[in-house]
């Protein structure tokens, strides 16, 4: 049987609990006699391949010197999250991943998105992300694409949520341009994305072609603000797939990429003003 690999959410927990355990000044030893468990589970749960109950979380934390409700309240929900059932259960055995990106979304305060040549996922229509899935790299059929497509929605929905987080999408000229699923698609893409940058809770902005070189050639990433927990995660797109990154120095590197984009970026009327005219003459 192959290896259960930890989820986000299990190793965000983790990295959080060994960072709390080291800033009290106890070895995984110490942690270990507290919790009443070998030293060997303690690692297990650090590096997340292993989860923790609620109990258990709460006695190391107490042995920590933790006080503060909210980072407990936080730390606790997290613990909880594997064994909770939700939409994207009925997703979960075609898109392995789609349990962490809708924890993420659902608990984040802001969302940050940098894209070279797709339109953002969040904000893609039904009719481009069915060209996405039934060409590039995917190649699915149609029955898979229409299940992938409903899968991305659901995820959607957490814009409309009342504590919606807020999303920052810049977006590389280029993604505008590229004609996916055909003229008629394209069109509709432009327009809906012009409408959604009219909402309160998303800013969209445009880096246009003539802002020549610049550090977010190498490609696109999300940054997730968990300001609840302190704990914000990076996830970088490549070829194999997703890269979830969550060390502090590495947090810092990208929301210092993301605001250097930021600011070449046209403002956000301006953005909608591009976006209106190239859907006008798509």
């Amino acid at each position: 049987m192959p290896q259960k690999l930890p989820t986000i959410r299990q190793k965000r927990l983790g990295a959080e609990l060994r960072k709390l355990r080291e800033a009290a000044g106890m070895s995984g030893e110490d942690a270990a006699e507290a919790l009443e468990c070998g030293q060997a589970k303690i690692s297990r749960i650090e590096t997340g391949t292993n989860g923790i109950r609620p109990f258990e979380l709460r006695g190391l934390l107490r042995a920590y010197g933790v006080t503060d409700p909210a980072l407990i309240d936080s730390l606790v929900d997290l613990a909880r999250e594997g064994r909770r059932q939700g939409w994207w259960n009925h997703y979960a055995g075609s898109f392995p991943g789609i349990a962490d990106l809708a924890h993420l979304e659902s608990k984040a305060v802001t969302v940050q998105v940098w894209q070279t040549v797709l339109v953002p996922g969040l904000l893609q229509t039904p009719g481009y992300m069915r060209a996405l899935f039934r060409g590039g790299r995917h190649g699915y059929d149609d029955a898979e694409a229409d299940r992938c497509v409903a899968a991305r929605t659901a995820r959607q929905a957490v814009l409309d949520k009342p504590d919606a987080p807020e999303l920052t999408a810049l977006v590389y000229e280029a993604a505008l341009r590229c004609p996916v699923g055909g003229p008629d698609v394209m069109r509709d893409q432009l327009r809906h994305l012009a409408e959604r940058a009219g909402g309160e809770r998303v800013r969209l902005r445009v880096l246009p072609f003539d802002t020549g070189e610049h550090g977010g050639l190498d490609g696109p990433f999300v940054i997730y603000g968990l300001l609840a927990s302190g704990m914000d995660v990076v996830m970088a797109d490549s070829l194999t797939g997703a890269a979830h990154l969550d060390q502090d120095e590495e947090v810092r590197r990208y929301r210092a990429l993301f605001d250097s984009l930021a600011s070449r970026a046209l403002p956000p009327a301006a953005s909608v003003e591009l976006i209106e005219r190239l859907a006008a003459g798509s």
